[in-house]
Order: structure tokens, then C-alpha cells, then sequence
């Protein structure tokens, strides 16, 4: 027994255990306990982002041990417990984070504070009734961290080459305007005033200009317009060496277009803003299915409930619903080779031991169906930094210099030609969405708000633009 090592803690319970490590309030802190349920075998328990996850330390035949940390992972294994804390203090090794801060035995920390006397860490987490309070400290938080970022970066800037006014307007909005957007955005207003008052007052001589000179191009481009027979067209226009007018114009817009949206996406980051649309719901879905036990074929319902991170294991559809495991004990899936509606379910009961539930479904399409729904399950209640597994939509669309039709809801659903999904899965949002256009007749932001507009009204999901591109091909 490793007992003079200060991360472990003997037979502690699992609840003690991370009351222990809550009251750290460090991520990467750890420590080891006895399993509960298997005679040799150990716990390993981490805090990540005032989460305790918890891995088995098993040992073989040969009594050498090895962790359960996330598959695709290689298997280490090692003689002694000292030396496989040793090696998991090194990042990547399949942890939710590295070891780094042993905690105590709760005698070894009250006689360290009785000789220092120092005061008892607090909890990570401390909310008011309401939580209101901790929500409002925490948009202040996220406001002045915001504020310090862009200060930073005006700091290392050289403002020189701009008039004293325009200076003073930027310095303005970063010390003071800035944080009223912010304001407003919490509020429930997503168009931040300050940024639009800062345009206005850098762009007043532009826009005046444009005034001026947009009903004369628009009265030109209705004359080049109108052909003056069948077949006959106005002649190419061959660029000039220098920038054209328009090529300005065109730069001037993208740049506005991309001020406002990096803007918006920092400001809406920062407290927590989704675009006013609430999170997609995704309905309950049933599975009937097959159990095989003792050679006897009994027929049963899945019920899967992403929402409330549940899946429920019914006699019939009508059935009571009082054995059901919760996201996190739902282990791993296994899919049969041989029979290819065939699954394993691994599953940890309250008590800490496993069980393997082996079911059939109606067909290959049904399984998939229910592996996705209760992947998207578990990344819809993880508190890991990223998701364990993502789906892509990839769509390409020759237009033909055709604006498109006023519904392309359809195209969004549609399960292409590679790997087609179970109808059960069709309302399930894919995590990111390609879309390519050839002979595309619309512009790009009018492109970009037709798909985020459709997405939004099809998922209840505000996505995110992460990038656009145009590709020209010469002849």
C-alpha cells in the first residue's frame, strides 16, 4: 500500500473524494483512492474546470497497472502507483488534463493550516440563491477583460497617421463605448450603438461623398443596361494598372462588413450572447430493439432523451421508466462486426459495476440512428474543453447564375450519397456546416446570411461564420 505517498487516500469514499478535491479549487489537482467495487484496483480522480472525472487503475495478470483514459490512447502499464503518477504528469496522455497538484490527506491539511494558519480555500463554485449575483459578476468580469484586451492593443499600435479627431473617436470607443455595447448586448440588444456611432463619425466625409455620386453611377448603370440590339452588349471594360474605383469600393465594404462582425463576435463572446435563439431541442426518441438472454429473444424499447441526458431501458412503449443510466455512465458503445444491427451497451450502475447489455436492432440505419443521438447526448452534457466526436455537412451547389428559391430548407436535410442516416437522426444539427456555390450570382454577405438564416430557422441554433472564401478560375 502506497500510504506515504500524499495522494492517496486509502478507502475514502467516491463523494469525499471530490469534496476534497472541490475545496483545491485547482485544475489538475488529484488524488487515489481504493476502488469500491474491484479488490486491487484504484481511482484516480482529477479536477478540470470544477469537475471531478474519474479513471480506473486496473491491474493484469501480472499485477502491473494501467489507466482507463480516453480511447486512442496507448496503453501504459506500470509496477509501482509512484510511477504512474509520475508519467500522467505530462499533458496527452488521455486525462481531461495532466496531473499537477497533489491533495493532501485531511489530517496531513489541518495540521499544515494549524502550523501556518492559514485560512481554508473556498469552494470553486459559490452561487447565490438565484444566481443572479455570480451571473452579473461574472459579465463584469468578462466586460473588463474585454476591455483590457483591446486597450493592450491600441497600446502597441501607432495612431499617428490619423487626424486628432479620428484618434480621439478610436480611444474613445475602447475606453468607455465598448462596454455600454456590452451592456446592451446583455440587455438583449445585439446592434451596439457605440460601434455604429464610431463608424458614422470615421466615415462622415465618405458618406457624403457616396451620396453624392451613387444616383449618377446608378443612372450610368442603367444606360450600359439596356442593349441596343439583340446580341449586342457593352464591350469589356480591360482593368487599369492602378486600383479602380471600384476594386475601393469593393475593399472599403468588405473591410466595414468585417469590422462590424469581428466586433459583434467579441462583444457577443464575451457575455455569453447566442443571438436571442434558444439552444435546438431534440425530441425523445424510442428504439425498439431485441435483447438476447439464455438463448431467449425478448423484445424491448430504447428510449433515448438527449435533453435530460437519460436513456431509458423499457419492457414496452407504455412501460415504466425506472431503469435508466445518466449520460456519464453510459462507457462505450461496441459495435458488432459480424451482425451489423447487433450493439454492446457498457454501463456503470450506481455501485460502480459493469454491465454489458447486448441488443439487436431492426437494421443497420437504427443503430447508427441511436449511436449518433447518444453521441450528441454526451457532448451536449460533457464539460470537456472540446467534443469528443463532430458530423460535417458538406454541400456544393452549381447555381447557374440563378439566385436561388425562396425555401432551400430541404437541401440542408438531405443525406447526400455517402453514409445515410436513420429518419431518427434527421433532426439532429450537424457541429459544422461547408457549403460551396459555382456560378453563384449573389454576393458573398448576401450568400452568408441566406445559410445562417436558414440554419438558425432549421436548428434554433445562431452558427458562427468561421471563414469565406472566393476561388476564380482563369482559362
Amino acid at each position: 500500500m502506497p500510504s506515504h505517498q500524499p495522494w492517496y487516500h486509502d478507502n475514502i469514499t467516491r463523494s469525499k473524494a471530490e469534496d476534497l478535491l472541490s475545496k483545491a479549487a485547482r485544475d489538475g489537482s488529484f488524488l487515489i483512492r481504493d476502488s469500491e467495487s474491484i479488490q486491487g484496483a484504484y481511482a484516480l480522480c482529477v479536477l478540470y474546470q470544477n469537475c471531478v472525472y474519474t479513471y480506473r487503475i486496473l491491474p493484469n495478470e501480472d499485477k502491473k497497472l494501467s489507466v482507463q483514459a480516453s480511447e486512442g490512447v496507448p496503453i501504459r502499464f506500470f509496477t509501482m502507483l509512484p510511477e504512474l503518477v509520475e508519467a500522467y504528469h505530462s499533458p496527452n496522455m488521455g486525462l481531461v488534463t495532466h496531473l499537477q497538484y497533489p491533495v493532501q490527506r485531511e489530517e496531513e491539511v489541518e495540521e499544515e493550516q494549524e502550523s501556518n494558519n492559514h485560512p481554508p480555500q473556498l469552494p470553486p463554485r459559490n452561487f447565490t440563491a438565484d444566481g443572479k449575483e455570480s451571473e452579473s459578476k461574472t459579465s463584469e468580469q468578462a466586460t473588463k477583460s474585454l476591455l483590457d484586451t483591446y486597450l493592450t492593443r491600441l497600446h502597441h499600435i501607432d495612431l499617428s497617421t490619423l487626424s486628432e479627431e479620428h484618434q480621439m473617436a478610436v480611444q474613445e470607443y475602447f475606453t468607455s463605448s465598448i462596454c455600454l455595447d456590452a451592456e446592451q448586448v446583455q440587455n438583449g440588444n445585439p446592434n451596439l450603438p457605440g460601434l455604429k456611432k464610431l463608424i458614422l463619425a470615421v466615415c462622415k466625409n465618405l458618406n457624403s461623398e457616396i451620396s453624392r455620386i451613387l444616383p449618377a453611377l446608378e443612372v450610368f448603370h442603367r444606360a450600359l443596361d439596356q442593349q441596343l440590339s439583340p446580341g449586342i452588349g457593352p464591350k469589356p471594360i480591360l482593368a487599369d494598372s492602378g486600383q479602380s474605383m471600384s476594386s475601393r469600393l469593393e475593399q472599403l465594404t468588405k473591410l466595414l462588413y468585417s469590422i462590424e462582425d469581428k466586433a459583434k463576435s467579441s462583444v457577443f463572446e464575451a457575455v455569453g450572447y447566442d443571438g436571442g435563439h434558444r439552444k435546438s431541442l431534440i425530441p425523445v426518441v424510442l428504439f425498439e430493439v431485441k435483447q438476447e438472454s439464455l438463448g431467449i429473444s425478448t423484445k424491448m424499447v430504447l428510449k433515448v432523451d438527449v435533453e435530460s441526458g437519460k436513456i431509458y431501458f423499457k419492457k414496452s412503449k407504455d412501460g415504466p421508466e425506472d431503469k435508466y443510466f445518466v449520460h456519464n455512465k453510459i462507457l462505450q458503445l461496441v459495435k458488432s462486426q459480424k451482425m451489423h444491427a447487433k450493439l454492446v451497451i457498457v454501463v456503470e450502475t450506481e455501485k460502480e459495476k459493469i454491465l454489458r447489455k447486448e441488443f439487436v436492432f431492426d437494421d443497420t440505419k437504427k443503430r447508427e440512428g441511436f449511436c449518433q443521438l447518444l453521441q450528441l447526448m454526451k457532448n451536449k452534457h460533457s464539460e470537456k474543453p472540446e467534443p469528443d466526436m463532430i458530423t460535417v455537412f458538406v454541400g456544393t451547389w452549381n447555381m447557374g447564375n440563378a439566385s436561388p428559391p425562396g425555401d432551400i430548407n430541404s437541401w440542408f436535410h438531405c443525406k447526400g450519397l455517402g453514409k445515410t442516416r436513420d429518419d431518427t437522426a434527421n433532426h439532429i444539427p450537424h457541429d459544422v456546416y461547408v457549403i460551396g456555390t459555382q456560378e453563384d450570382p449573389l454576393g458573398e454577405r448576401e450568400w452568408s446570411d441566406i445559410v445562417k438564416n436558414v440554419l438558425r430557422k432549421i436548428t434554433n441554433i445562431s452558427f458562427k461564420q468561421v471563414s469565406i472564401c472566393d476561388t476564380v478560375t482563369v482559362a
